[in-house]
């Protein structure tokens, strides 16, 4: 999709094996409609002002590509990666989605989203790129419910290098904690400390949409 001015780019890390819930694999994991996970979460991410949206696969990248291609936008197709060292842990994946949204000379930030959220929505998305527009100054912006912070996360394109730094296999939980007084603030549901990491939580997942 065609953008003049600043862009945010949206990061969908979906590289991990998904171990919790094996065999299963959760991002492959039908809703009640019968689309997959990753379709779902990538549904509201492609319909939004986000541009452009990299998915970064790692483990079983070609069913997870398959998958998430099955209901992409036209105008908004998502650019996919492979993470090189995504067995390294999960920052190894962020980087290699930081690196892909660099190249891109408009992008002035980047929504970092999690594969395994699909209860997140276009509005949240929309209301925090806004948000980040208005008030470039800031590191970025996190969405907050009951006082408690969740995903996706927006970081300034300023705090790239930092985000390419980090190591292990807790994302950029450190650098959150480092600059989370300066972060911009949105409110949201519980939608974004909902994710679907065992075998019951993906029984409810099954459950969920039922009305498309």
């Amino acid at each position: 999709m065609t953008r003049a001015g600043p862009r945010v780019a949206a990061i969908v890390l979906a590289a991990g094996r998904s171990s919790r819930t094996a065999p299963l694999h959760k991002l492959l994991t039908p809703d009640a409609t019968g689309l997959p996970m990753i379709a779902r979460t990538l549904r509201a991410i492609t319909a939004s002002r986000a541009g452009p949206v990299i998915v970064v696969l790692g483990h079983r990248a070609a069913e997870i590509q398959a998958a998430a291609s099955i209901d992409r936008q036209a105008e908004n197709a998502p650019r996919f990666i492979t993470a090189p060292n995504h067995a390294c842990g999960l920052s190894q994946t962020l980087a290699a989605g930081i690196r892909a949204a660099s190249a891109y000379p408009a992008v002035t930030g980047a929504l970092v989203c999690l594969g395994d959220m699909p209860l997140i929505g276009t509005d949240l998305i929309d209301r925090m790129i806004a948000t980040f527009l208005t008030h470039p100054d800031r590191p970025g912006v996190m969405p907050v419910h009951e006082g408690r912070r969740g995903n996706p996360v927006l970081w300034s394109r300023d705090l790239f290098p930092a985000l390419l730094a980090l190591t292990g296999d807790q994302g950029a939980r450190p650098l959150l904690r480092q600059h989370e007084t300066g972060m911009a603030r949105v409110a949201a549901g519980a939608e974004i400390t909902a994710d679907f990491d065992t075998p019951a939580r993906l029984a409810d997942f099954a459950r969920c949409f039922a009305d498309g």
